[in-house]
């Protein structure tokens, strides 16, 4: 018996768009208000693509639900590098370029401008991937540093993963994505929002293809690792230096530094920047709080450094996001 193929699009630009409220009740609490909505269904089942447009950065949320037998041809309108996360990792094998690739976790493929091998159907729960053009990789280097690993890829024309082997999504990874997932921005600071959030996604990953050889850590040192970032997330208001962790945990320095960044991929510096200015843009956007309450809670002691800081983060003004809801 012939199998039932379905599309899915890895990306596509067309206008073919489905309105916010021909989608199912079932779906209404996943989406996301600045995407733009694809909505599939008939006997075989159904499938819910999201897709957000942030500059050179193309995010795709898709929810897959098909009866047994049903199999899943990816396709794309045009060649892009995919930064892939699954949820459900081990209900998805497929076969590229006749060899078979676990997608699990966080993988990076070129994917070009055709329809792909066919996927066995399934319920997932969630496929999250973060696509960009090849030709923005250079432009995006320049402004993203971290990028530069990515941008010195060699890309060929045939579909295929840029990696050795997938890694595992880690806190950092997870807090930036289930950040975009749960954004219910509009505008154009939802515009600045996603930007860059996809680019510390992407960075991330990045920071892990140029990383030194891991040192050897036991069970132990990985837990108080996992402590320190999350006293962090909690305690934001805090001055939260090497000096003052290193005392509130009683641990050597070198802890908190290349151990802490084989962790977590970032530094505690950056970690702290990152998580600081998202609960500064959450609460400019969706609570009536005066920015001096928001200043307190993230630590900052001064007007002019907490809005240079949030601008230079977002390329974006505190007081527009305040001003826009």
């Amino acid at each position: 018996m012939k199998s039932t193929t379905k599309i899915l699009y890895i990306e596509r630009d067309d206008t073919t768009f489905t309105p916010h409220q021909d989608i199912p009740a079932a779906f209404q609490g996943q989406l996301i208000p600045y995407a733009r909505f694809y909505y599939h269904e008939d006997k075989d089942g159904s499938i819910l693509d999201q897709n957000i447009r942030a500059g050179e950065f193309s995010i795709w949320v898709h929810s897959i639900h098909m009866r047994p037998g049903v199999e899943v041809r990816h396709c794309s309108q045009y060649q892009v590098i995919t930064l892939h996360a699954y949820d459900d990792a081990d209900h998805l094998r497929g076969t590229i370029n006749n060899r078979q690739q676990l997608e699990k976790e966080v993988s990076l493929f070129n994917v070009m401008a055709s329809e792909e091998p066919t996927l066995p159907g399934a319920s997932q729960p969630l496929s999250f991937h973060i696509n960009i053009e090849p030709y923005a990789l250079k432009e995006l280097a320049r402004e993203f540093p971290l990028l530069s690993s990515l941008a010195a890829i060699p890309i060929s024309n045939v579909t295929e993963p840029l990696h050795k082997a997938p890694f595992m999504l880690n806190p950092v990874s997870r807090l930036i994505r289930d950040r975009i997932l749960r954004a219910k921005y509009i505008g154009n600071s939802a515009y600045s929002f996603f930007r860059r959030n996809a680019a510390d996604f992407y960075g991330n990953y990045t920071r892990r293809l140029i990383a030194p050889p891991p040192i050897m850590m036991n069970d132990a040192k990985r837990q108080q690792l996992h402590e320190i970032f999350s006293y962090i997330l909690n305690h934001l208001d805090e001055p939260l230096t090497y000096k003052t962790l290193q005392q509130k945990f009683d641990v050597e320095e070198a802890l908190l530094r290349r151990p802490f960044e084989q962790e977590f991929h970032l530094t505690i510096p950056e970690l702290v920047l990152q998580e600081k200015m998202a609960v500064a843009f959450e609460m400019l956007s969706t609570r009536n709080t005066p920015v001096t309450t928001i200043m307190e809670r993230l630590g900052f002691t001064s007007l002019n450094t907490f809005l240079t800081t949030f601008d230079k983060y977002f390329k974006y003004g505190a007081l527009q996001v305040m001003d826009a809801q």
